[in-house]
């Protein structure tokens, strides 16, 4: 039986609970981390809860957890000792009474549950949204908070359109990232990706390659991808995926993917 860690508690997934008057559920007042572990092993667990950290405080909200541990016991408990799986953690401010504003006093909910991954895809079809755009002013666009409704938007109008995924620019129009991914671009011997400023997560990937390629941090116009010579996207779970086609734009040459 599938075992979820709540708040201090290893239980039944089926049977896990969280009050009603959870500000996570009520307003999606909370932040959250997905990591890959590899053969029940937890792959950058000290990148992902370095940020998984830095993106409670940046909503005020202070927590405790013994976040590797936990995910080696978590993974343990559901029979993943091999194979890829997704580790999600998710940390909410806890309950409160009706209204905007924090209590004074709470005491933050804390989930970790873990699936088998998806099966990777090498080359992904993509389109740019038009239903939505990213706030780049807004300190949401740069953590992981449960405030998805954007991205969950454009990845419905990718399905419409028989896409795998979307593309979202800012308000500015220049390119953010997939709906669940950071994109870098190839020109010729160049390789760029948008910089946080744009809107842009942070992503444990994306960060990686920067920090061990050599990677310029500009705004991409949207026309720029039709002319680049292979464009590629990110996420800790896909690793390293390839885009196929961006819109009626199709891409013949293959990225030469990074090492990390």
């Amino acid at each position: 039986m599938q075992k979820t860690w709540v708040n201090g508690q290893f239980t039944d997934t089926a049977e896990s609970v969280i009050p009603v008057t959870d500000r996570g559920l009520t307003l999606g007042d909370g932040v959250f981390d997905t990591m890959l572990a590899q053969d029940g092993k937890p792959v950058w667990a000290r990148e992902h809860f370095a940020r998984l950290s830095y993106n409670a405080s940046m909503l005020g909200i202070d927590f405790t957890l013994d976040f590797e541990a936990i995910a080696e016991t978590l993974l343990e408990q559901n029979d993943a000792a091999q194979g890829r799986y997704a580790v999600r953690t998710t940390i909410t401010r806890g309950s409160g009474a009706r209204g905007l504003m924090p209590p004074d006093t709470v005491k933050p909910t804390i989930i970790m549950g873990c699936a088998p991954a998806p099966q990777k895809t090498n080359r992904v079809e993509l389109v740019i949204a038009q239903t939505v755009r990213r706030n780049e002013h807004s300190p949401l666009s740069k953590i992981k908070s449960l405030n998805y409704g954007d991205n969950i938007l454009a990845l419905i109008e990718a399905r419409d359109k028989g896409a795998e995924d979307a593309l979202m620019l800012n308000g500015a129009g220049h390119v953010c990232c997939a709906t669940a991914g950071n994109i870098f671009v190839q020109e010729q011997d160049r390789l760029l990706t948008p910089p946080l400023d744009d809107g842009v997560l942070s992503g444990i990937t994306r960060q990686k390659i920067i920090e061990s390629h050599d990677v310029t941090e500009e705004s991409i116009a949207p026309e720029r991808l039709f002319e680049a010579d292979a464009v590629f996207i990110t996420n800790s779970i896909q690793g390293l995926r390839q885009v196929k086609r961006i819109d009626h734009t199709y891409f013949q040459k293959a990225a030469t993917l990074p090492n990390i």
